[in-house]
């Protein structure tokens, strides 16, 4: 897979995992996730939650199977302050459902490798 402005090579690993089997589940396409039980993942999270992956598809039905990719580049949305590019901060679960923010304290999860600020989202290397 060729990702970013420049391209190349890019390895990824996509983990199946369910939605919750309980309650209202409205996971998007590019959503950030979160794990919430074994192989159990939610887009709705706790501010500063890790994040695990990234949604591949959109789901709106409980204990559904869904891809998520574990590792590799992803783009999120995100929201509050801009990520760094590089650095050692990554991303965490913002508190608004799917999208990601800059850590509060200490470092989260991935390398920032690009932020558009202008459409506010940034590409992770998870």
């Amino acid at each position: 897979m060729a990702f970013g402005d420049i391209g190349g090579p890019v390895t990824e690993l996509i983990v199946t995992c369910r939605t919750p089997s309980t309650g209202t589940v409205a996971v998007k396409r590019g959503d950030a996730l979160v794990l919430t039980g074994n192989y159990t993942i939610d887009h709705a999270a706790a501010a500063g939650a890790v994040v695990v992956g990234q949604a591949l598809v959109d789901c709106d039905r409980n204990s559904a199977a869904i891809p998520v990719r574990v590792r590799g580049v992803c783009e999120f949305a995100y929201t509050g302050t801009a990520p760094t590019v590089g650095g050692a901060v990554g991303i965490v679960a913002s508190a608004t459902a799917g999208k990601v923010a800059v850590p509060a304290t200490g470092s989260g999860r991935g390398l920032v490798l690009k932020v558009d600020t202008t459409a506010a989202t940034a590409q992770v290397l998870l």
